[in-house]
Parts: C-alpha cells; structure tokens; sequence
C-alpha cells in the first residue's frame, strides 16, 4: 500500500539554508522516537514537509492572521531550533503563580514555531494527541491571544505567502560589485558593501533620499551557495562542507542575475530604478515573494 502524496507548497523554505538551523536527515526511527518524547502523532503534512528539508528558516512566512512572523520551521533532531525542546514547565510556573488562566492546557500544544513570546502549536486540545492537531497560535508575553489559525498544518502551509517586495530583476555576467558602482554613479546614491557574512551571499545596500529621511535598498545575487555557515561559527568546518554546490533563491526569475529590491514603492525608488534603466543592463520590473 502506498502512502499518498502530500503537496507541500513549492519554494517553503529560504535559500541559502542557514546550515547550523538544518538537523539531520528525516528517518523512520528519529520520528518514532519524537512521537514517543513528545507523546503526540504528529501531521503527515509536517513530516513531509521534513522529508524536503528538516527544518529551517521559511520563504513563506507571511500568514494572514499578521500575528506574527512565520520564519522558521522546527525539524526533527538535536539542533535549534527542534521540536523536541518543548519545556513549559517554567512558563506554566509562572501562570499559576500569577493566577494566568490562558493559554490552557500547555502540554496539549507543541510549538513548531515562535520566538519565546510567541508560538505556532500543533493544538491537540480538542480531538486528543493521536488525532490530527488544528494550528494555533498563542501569546505568552501578554496572554491575550490563544486562537485557532487552520484546522489542520497543510491547510496552514498553503495560507502562507511570502513577504511581497518591489524589485528588478537584472541580468548580466557582470560581477555584482561592478554593478553596484555602475548603479552608484548614474543615481548618485552612495553604496555599502555589506559582504555575505549575515545571509549567505554578497549584498549591497544603497541609501535613497526621501523627504529628508532615507531609504534603503538592496543589490544582491540569485544564483548562491546552497547552503552556508558564518565563519566565526564553532562549528564552520564541520558544516561548511555539508550542502555545496549551487541554486537559486528564486527560481521562478531564474533570467535574472542579480536583483534590486526595497521593502516600498516610493517615488525616491521610481528615480532610482529609472536611474538603473539607463544602465547597459537588461532589466525588467519584478515582485519578490
């Protein structure tokens, strides 16, 4: 008998992949044994969204509660962030000690994502820990929020987006450090090496004026290094080998070489791409997500 596909949606998590965030590959006997510690069935959809990459910082991370962000998903193993370090047994000290009824039922709720203020939970409360849990997520810094978001985790996948971002999509075989001077020069916009240490590949970033303030944007490659690892990392050597080669960060542009973002369109970036326009490049208006 074969187990039916499940269609987790395309370009779920971020690239490159943060490697220090990726736990080892999914087996049989790790979920077993996740399952047992936790002492839940945990969803097809969450499995087999491990099966494609265990865990890890998401490109979809907009959900459209806008509770908050959706950036990473736990996987299954030793590394942070996993699953398997559910521990309320200081947060539910707390409660009883103030007299903090919500959210109820802590050890029924199994955090996939979250921040220590915040978590996405695998929510068993209501049809019980072999059955198929509802997503919820829940504020434990106020106590004020303890909602049900989707009655199920592939349901809650495919709600998620991906932050929206006005952009250009270029292409030439120009190395990106020329285009940034190039771009420097026809909009007068200084610009700031900022090296691939925080993301895993080289980004420029440019300061636009508007009204007196600034604004920012970003030059920065598609085609990178699958994964990667900061090199002040204690463990650089032993994780720097563990993805190689090559992909890109969207796919979906893959004629682009290199793109020009910023989070809003404004007409301070408007001059500046039509600055870029005059450019020997090949150029076409784009939307990250």
């Amino acid at each position: 008998m074969t187990t039916p596909s499940i269609d987790i949606p395309k370009h779920l998590f971020e690239v490159p992949v943060y490697l220090p965030s990726l736990q080892p590959k999914l087996t049989p006997s790790a979920i077993e044994r996740a399952e047992a510690q936790l002492g839940v069935k945990l969803p097809a959809a969450y499995l087999a969204a491990l099966r494609v990459q265990n865990g890890g910082y998401l490109r979809l991370s907009d959900h459209p509660s806008y509770l908050a962000p959706v950036d990473c998903l736990a996987g299954i193993g030793p590394r942070f962030p996993s699953i398997l370090e559910r521990d309320w047994d200081d947060l539910k000290a707390f409660m009883r000690e103030n007299k903090i009824k919500k959210p109820r039922r802590l050890d029924d709720l199994v955090p996939f994502c979250g921040d220590g203020h915040y978590h996405y939970c695998f929510d068993y409360r209501k049809r019980g820990r072999e059955s198929e849990p509802c997503i919820t997520y829940i504020d434990v810094e106020c106590f004020d929020v303890d909602k049900v978001l989707a009655p199920d985790f592939l349901t809650f996948l495919h709600e998620l987006r991906a932050e929206r971002e006005p952009a250009c999509g270029i292409s030439t075989s120009q190395p990106i450090e020329a285009v940034a001077a190039a771009l420097a020069d026809a909009s007068g916009c200084p610009f700031e090496d900022q090296g691939d240490q925080w993301h895993g590949y080289r980004t420029f970033y440019f300061d636009l004026p508007v009204d007196g303030d600034k604004q920012g944007a970003w030059l920065s490659p598609n085609r990178v290094k699958r994964g990667f690892v900061r090199l002040d990392d204690p463990e650089y050597a032993k994780l720097s080998s563990r993805m190689t080669g090559f992909a890109l960060r969207y796919p979906e542009h893959a004629d682009c070489d290199y793109f020009l973002s910023t989070k809003c369109d404004t007409e301070a970036w408007r001059g500046f791409t039509r600055a870029f326009s005059s450019l020997p490049y090949e150029s076409r208006a784009i939307v990250l997500e």
